[in-house]
């Protein structure tokens, strides 16, 4: 085959064709649609160019999250140390917020007198909800307020604040970490809902049925994901309380 003819024909972006070489040549020289080798390097530099400032941006935007995140630990930081340096005690003219009102029952003892024995047999009918349920019922419903001994002071952080005792017989509240407030409340409330189940009837088979499966998963059977419900439920209860 002749040097001066391609093997394919060659097709320009106005529409002309060629297999010939010299023609192909010419024809590059004066079409304005074929682009210099000059054109494409420019345009390879725009490209490049544009690259860069879409990774320069990406990177101006990731620095400012960083900021954004050192701030709020800043923040929280100062509020830590804030709270350490408040006192803890009362003197005779000034009260401070982590003293608690003498009627407020202690984290953990808590009146229950105002739930009926019929409210507790509804609450293990939906043995996925009942621990949950329950102490929502416990600590909202008391009257007088006597179980408000439990509070998330800033949802962005994981602490929980419970009433303890003070010094002598005053009251104060205690920060502790969410994860061992959470865990104390379903052993606590679940225990004792058990104790209420009557594993010859129906409701209190299912219940319990339910509670053996709670506490295989808390010891890592099925990862874990039933127990991980029934704190997340929990934890729903106390935010809205």
């Amino acid at each position: 085959m002749p040097t001066s003819v391609y093997k394919e024909a060659r097709v320009c972006e106005c529409g002309y064709t060629t297999n010939n070489t010299g023609n192909w040549s010419a024809h590059k020289k004066r079409c304005k649609l074929v682009k210099s080798d000059k054109d494409a390097l420019v345009e390879q530099m725009k490209q490049q160019l544009a690259d860069k400032d879409r990774q320069l941006a990406d990177t101006q935007e990731q620095l400012a999250a960083k900021d954004e995140q050192i701030k709020e630990k800043d923040g929280q930081i100062k509020e830590l140390i804030q709270v350490a340096k408040k006192p803890r005690t009362v003197n005779n003219n000034t009260t401070n917020k982590y003293v608690v009102e003498q009627h407020i029952n202690v984290f953990g003892n808590e009146s229950i007198e105002h739930i009926s024995p019929a409210e507790i047999q509804a609450l293990l009918a939906d043995p996925a909800n009942a621990v949950p349920q329950f102490i929502k019922l416990k600590h909202r419903r008391a009257p007088g307020g006597v179980n408000h001994n439990l509070r998330i002071p800033n949802q962005k952080r994981a602490i929980y604040q419970v009433v303890v005792a003070g010094e002598g017989e005053d009251k104060e509240w205690e920060n502790k970490s969410k994860g061992d407030v959470l865990e104390q409340l379903y052993d606590d409330n679940s225990g004792y809902l058990e104790c209420e189940a009557d594993e010859d009837t129906r409701v209190g088979s299912r219940f319990l049925d339910h509670q053996d499966k709670v506490k295989l998963s808390a010891g890592g059977e099925d990862g874990g994901r039933r127990y991980k419900e029934q704190l997340d439920k929990i934890h729903s209860v106390v935010t809205n309380m």
